[in-house]
């Protein structure tokens, strides 16, 4: 199995008065993403913390990776996005970004040269 998409769930710091719940939610989560890997929905999971930049903005990130197939059933779940939604109520600055990694990177560059030459010669 070829993981070639991941879905990238960003958050900046809590909202006033929310932090003891937004470390709960995040814990949760944690559980979550773990339970998902074991039971094979997605293929690994990887928490960052940001030493620098904006800490408000970006305080962290997660990148969940898998199959096409797979992270599109999560991100189309239903689970994920009431999971979503509570982290919205705690967090600010909440994104989540779909990718491309492994082959299909290869092949997205691959797509890119061709454009390049049929376009600039």
């Amino acid at each position: 199995m070829s993981t070639n998409s991941a879905l990238m769930i960003e958050w900046g710091m809590p909202k006033d008065g929310r932090e003891t719940k937004a470390l709960e939610e995040f814990m949760t989560h944690v559980a979550w993403w773990t339970e998902l890997k074991t039971s094979g929905r997605i293929a690994d999971f990887r928490t960052y913390g940001p030493l620098t930049g904006d800490f408000n903005g970006r305080a962290g990130f997660v990148i969940l990776e898998g199959t096409q197939k797979q992270i599109a059933e999560l991100h189309m779940s239903e689970e994920f996005r009431a999971r979503l939604n509570r982290v919205m109520l705690v967090g600010e600055n909440i994104h989540a970004t779909l990718c491309e990694t492994g082959d299909a990177m290869t092949s997205r560059m691959q797509r890119y040269g061709k454009s390049l030459k049929d376009v600039l010669g």
